[in-house]
């Protein structure tokens, strides 16, 4: 039987363009290297079959690097193989680079200090008059200096009634002296019924008066005279509104030596250490009358409002930069003064870990009470003044000796 009985039934034309088309694929592999090759070793594979197909293990074999695939089809396999070596790798991701990654963080978290001192510093710096600011001293960079601390109760029944006649007086007075490199405060209370002369028209006044009627700036004026120091910052604290320092910081921790029951303060604590709200702090810095049984009230709320301010400084300035932010941003709801957000984040720094028993030292202006011309003042008693500031200026506690304390035991 022949290979034309195994045909289909084609007819000649198509029987002619299968031939046609088996020889032009065979000229294309015939023109392929590869092919020709891959027909070659394919031809010698099957002769060698007989004799055990020593050639699949031949050197030339694995030196053609052909697999045993009939007819040597693996050819175009190894060659693309070939093709494949000889392109260029993959490169390898790059490694983050943690240093820029790094620096951006930073860029943003001083973008965002800047921006929150920025507002802080306008915040603060809105209710301090023009005229404040030209009385105040310059003082430089890291040098110790001086700031009137300065408290005034516009509480709400004072405003609605007019009782003060739109005017208010300072309620509390303190000097501090800010020494930013040994990271030391001191705070001496100046009474508010202490006996000054205001000069010009206003004559002998007591110094509160001189808030009433020259403002912030003849204060600075009359305290920075009375002290012999140039007075470089000032702050005033709205106590009304300083409530929600305290209970924004979650209260503060004192330690009270007595018992206080001040019913016009409405303030009730027992004595020994606790933490406090806003409310029983501000009663706290206003109770005179529950020290009525121990001479002159003035003294120990003067004392109470020294401890009140130390431990509100202590929770702020504990080393956490949450907190430091949270305390300034509460102050400046009730805390004006020129210095900048900058600046107090800088002194939060510096005072870090700030310790009420080590790094704040605290005493009063020494005055004996005398009454003239109807009216009751606190007199200043000269040569123990000048010895308290000589003490202060250099960085010293006010007392040389506890024993010197009016409060000690019972206040502050």
């Amino acid at each position: 039987m022949t290979n034309a009985d195994h045909r289909p039934n084609v007819s000649r034309r198509e029987a002619s363009d299968v031939d046609r088309y088996r020889r032009m694929r065979q000229e294309r592999e015939n023109a392929n290297p590869v092919h020709r090759a891959g027909h070659e070793v394919g031809r010698r594979l099957e002769g060698a079959e007989g004799v055990g197909g020593g050639l699949r293990e031949s050197g030339e074999y694995r030196r053609q690097g052909f697999s045993p695939a009939r007819g040597g089809r693996s050819n175009v396999d190894a060659y693309a193989g070939q093709r494949s070596q000889g392109r260029r790798a993959p490169r390898p991701a790059k490694p983050r680079n943690w240093a820029k990654t790094a620096k951006r963080v930073l860029v943003g978290v001083l973008a965002a200090l800047l921006a929150f001192s920025v507002l802080l510093t306008v915040r603060l710096g809105s209710g301090v008059s023009l005229q404040t600011r030209a009385a105040l001293s310059p003082v430089l960079p890291g040098q110790p200096f001086y700031m009137l601390l300065v408290g005034t109760d516009k509480s709400e029944q004072r405003v609605e009634d007019n009782s003060t006649g739109g005017t208010f007086r300072t309620d509390s007075i303190m000097l501090a002296r800010v020494d930013p490199v040994a990271a030391k405060l001191t705070l001496v209370s100046i009474q508010r019924d202490t006996l000054v002369d205001l000069g010009g028209n206003y004559g002998k006044q007591k110094i509160n008066a001189a808030y009433t009627l020259g403002g912030a700036p003849l204060l600075i004026d009359a305290v920075s005279d009375l002290a012999g120091v140039k007075i470089s910052h000032y702050a005033e604290i709205d106590f009304d509104s300083f409530t929600s320092v305290v209970d924004d910081l979650g209260g503060i921790d004192v330690n009270v030596p007595i018992d206080i029951d001040d019913d016009l303060a409405d303030v009730h604590l027992a004595a020994g250490p606790q933490t406090i709200n806003g409310a029983q702090a501000l009663g706290l810095c206003r109770a005179r009358h529950a020290y009525d049984a121990y001479g002159a009230g003035d003294y120990y709320r003067t004392a109470n409002q020294r401890m009140v301010l130390g431990a509100i400084l202590k929770k702020t300035l504990s080393g956490n930069p949450i907190m430091l932010a949270r305390g300034l941003n509460a102050a400046a709801g009730s805390v004006s003064t020129d210095v900048t957000g900058i600046e107090l984040m800088a002194l939060g720094v510096r005072f870090a870990g700030f310790d009420m028993s080590r790094d704040l030292m605290s005493g009063l202006e020494p005055t004996e009470g005398v009454y003239e011309g109807g009216v009751w003042y606190e007199k200043v008693k000269t040569d123990a003044w000048a010895t308290m500031m000589q003490r202060v200026d250099a960085g010293l506690a006010p007392y040389a000796d506890e024993s010197e304390n009016p409060t000690a035991g019972l206040a502050g």
